[in-house]
């Protein structure tokens, strides 16, 4: 997809983070861009910075582990715009931090699931009808993880390796039948955003009864991660590959080489019926 000004794009998870970034990457690439997140005042916030800057965007609320929350962004980005190019995936939560993972409960899985898998599936299945019906160029970005493509750790990146068998399924169904519609899979390191505060937004209805063991687990997991997203990548820069992988039809798109040996040593396992190393951990967060 080589033009984008004047195109549309939809951005879930955009009023902060990476997602903040892309809007506005895409905003300043001439694009007419859809805010969509769940945090209705920092959406708003979002959306007035960008139209001072003379921007052509809107802020829709959205819950994407809705369906029909997802249909009704699709519906109010038609009413505005008429089309939409350009869709990124990328709401996503750090979901149950807080012990063993056969000690997460069914509201701990929905909610992470429901955030980071479905959210996606919801995104393909509202979106990619309509660009592909529209008959014109068009990209659709994953948002996964680096954790997406290295050895799994915990619900977090469970749903990103779903991500990334979803998104890999996509892209060759696309090129089968010669789509004008690409996709990308975003699978970021650690980036410096707020992805460890995603507790803020958990729905009432997919919280635990309290368990004081659990959160102070939860609390300090939380807490020594946010610490190492000091000084991490800057979304914006992360925005920038976004951008020229949808103009070149990029597939995988990986923010650095931090994540190298993990990925390498997971498929050599793989190769050679070798136990997984329980050494190559979880080394961070996307976002």
């Amino acid at each position: 997809m080589k033009e984008l000004a004047g195109r549309v794009a939809v951005v879930t998870g955009a009023a902060s983070g990476m997602g903040r970034a892309f809007a506005g990457r895409f905003a300043r690439a001439g694009m007419k861009v859809v805010l969509a997140d769940i945090e209705e005042p920092a959406l708003e916030k979002a959306v007035q910075e960008l139209r001072a800057e003379g921007h052509d965007v809107i802020g829709v609320r959205v819950d994407v582990a809705k369906p029909e929350s997802v249909a009704e962004l699709a519906r109010r980005t038609l009413d505005a715009y008429g089309k939409v190019h350009v869709v990124c995936n990328n709401a996503g939560v750090e979901g149950y931090l807080d012990g063993p993972i056969w000690e997460a409960t069914p509201k701990d899985w929905q909610w992470t699931f429901g955030v980071n898998f479905w959210g996606v599936v919801h995104g393909v299945q509202t979106f990619l009808p309509i660009m592909l019906a529209q008959d014109e160029e068009g990209h659709m970005v994953n948002t996964s993880s680096a954790t997406g493509v290295v050895l799994a750790n915990n619900i977090y990146g469970i749903t990103k390796h779903a991500v990334v068998a979803l998104s890999e399924a996509l892209y060759g169904q696309l090129k089968q039948r010669n789509a004008k519609v690409g996709v990308s899979v975003l699978c970021p390191g650690m980036v410096a955003t707020r992805i460890f505060e995603g507790s803020r937004n958990r729905p009432p209805e997919l919280r635990n009864a309290p368990d004081p063991g659990h959160e102070a687990a939860g609390v300090e997991a939380r807490r020594a991660l946010i610490e190492r997203l000091k000084g991490a990548k800057p979304p914006a820069d992360v925005a920038e590959m976004v951008l020229e992988a949808i103009k070149s039809d990029q597939f995988y798109i990986l923010t650095d080489h931090d994540w190298d040996e993990g990925i390498r040593t997971r498929v050599e396992n793989i190769l050679k019926r070798a136990n997984p190393n329980p050494a190559i951990r979880f080394r961070g967060a996307d976002r």
